[in-house]
């Protein structure tokens, strides 16, 4: 494998872990963010996770710090517009075209999702409105005034920026949008949340899926929804709790090798998203593995309650099916004698009630959830990747 002899033989940091050339890339023994993460910090600012002499790195970029310390990544010019070409793969399948103008609803900070947004857009021939800076209503007259055909935001902003739509009397501000393109958190391949952003906002969202230490990853399937992976560009594993190849149909953690990223490679790398292993084609028959339900949630998400795995994604699901609800938060904590619990404060729509939403969160998980219904606008919105756990099992608060 052409970009396994070449990490073993210039990549500092690859030559440490491997100590001498793997037979094939099966036998790499799996790398986890902490070891690039404690790499940076024994090797500042940049660590030794580097191909080739610094001077050929272009861009720099950071992770988001939700999951650890902020981790340091680099590019070369031609690394870049490799991250260019699987974006361009994700905006195609979209359907975005020449001529679209494609809204970026982020401030562009040090994260790569804003920048490699752009360069995908501008690959595939597209016009970029930026957003950055702007408050959400200026976002919304930006969006009128420029007859935005589209939109790439993450699920939460999508529907805080129709919340704000409909208070400052703006909803006509999204009249000519026809798509949504969702990344960074699940929601967009969760059937409830997709549907009501579609319903709010009148269009058809799509979801992606990417890292900032492998790539771009996922790409929408148009016809049967959810995510396929990017087979010609990522080799794909998808692993156990045992870390065995999960059996089709079975939960397990996606580990990739991008084959386009030689600067700064990452071998085998767990990527912390959880999928169902693929078992069919997708209705279009597409030859890419097929994720109908995208990403389900993240290894580092799940908490065990009572014996029993919960994902965060599983109770959203849950909120946005059982009523239109606004914001909420989750809460994990332990009471004074031991039991752990799960508080749910949510922003319920007129009419619902808390026990209704307890009998559904009974049924569909099987969990005992203590629902706490707030005033509207009470919790935070984010137009970034929205944090609404809390886990202060431990802690003595509750």
């Amino acid at each position: 494998m052409e970009l396994l002899d070449l990490v073993f033989e210039h990549n500092p940091f690859h030559r440490a872990r491997l100590g001498e050339r793997p037979g094939s890339l099966a036998d790499v023994p799996l790398l986890e963010k902490r070891e690039l993460v404690e790499d940076q910090r024994r090797n500042p600012p940049f660590g030794t996770n580097l191909t080739f002499p610094l001077a050929s790195y272009t861009h720099v970029h950071q992770t988001s710090g939700t999951t650890g310390p902020p981790l340091r990544v680099l590019d070369t010019s031609e690394d870049w517009q490799w991250w260019a070409r699987c974006l361009a793969t994700t905006y195609t399948a979209a359907g975005i075209r020449p001529g679209d103008r494609v809204a970026l609803a982020f401030s562009f900070g040090p994260h790569v999702q804003f920048w490699d947004a752009r360069d995908g857009l501008e690959r595939v021939g597209a016009m970029s409105i930026t957003l950055g800076g702007m408050s959400s209503v200026q976002r919304l007259q930006t969006i009128a005034q420029l007859e935005a055909t589209a939109m790439v935001c993450t699920p939460s902003y999508a529907l805080r920026l129709y919340e704000v739509a409909v208070e400052e009397n703006l909803e006509g501000a999204l009249m000519s949008l026809q798509k949504v393109i969702c990344a960074g958190e699940p929601g967009a391949s969760l059937p409830a949340v997709r549907t009501r952003i579609e319903e709010a906002l009148g269009v058809q969202v799509f979801d992606h899926a990417g890292l900032s230490e492998t790539g771009p990853f996922g790409y929408p399937c148009a016809e049967g929804g959810g995510l396929h992976i990017n087979a010609d560009e990522f080799v794909w594993e998808i692993l156990d709790a045992d870390l065995r190849p999960a059996a089709p149909g079975e939960r397990g953690e996606l580990v990739l090798t991008p084959l386009g990223r030689r600067g700064w490679p990452v071998l085998r790398y767990r990527t912390g998203d959880v999928v169902v292993s693929p078992s069919e084609t997708c209705p279009a028959g597409h030859e890419h593995p097929w994720l109908p339900g995208g990403i389900v949630g993240r290894t580092d998400d799940m908490v065990v309650i009572r014996g029993m795995n919960v994902y965060p994604s599983a109770i959203e699901q849950a909120v946005r099916n059982s009523s239109d609800s606004g914001e909420f938060r989750l809460t994990f904590y332990t009471e004074p004698g031991g039991m752990d619990e799960v508080r749910l404060e949510v922003e319920l729509a007129r009419g619902a009630t808390a026990r209704t939403l307890q009998d559904v969160m009974r049924q569909q998980l099987g969990l005992r959830v203590r629902v706490v219904p707030v005033g509207p606008g009470v919790l935070p919105r984010t137009e970034g990747k929205a944090r609404r756990v809390m886990d202060l099992r431990g802690s003595g608060v509750r």
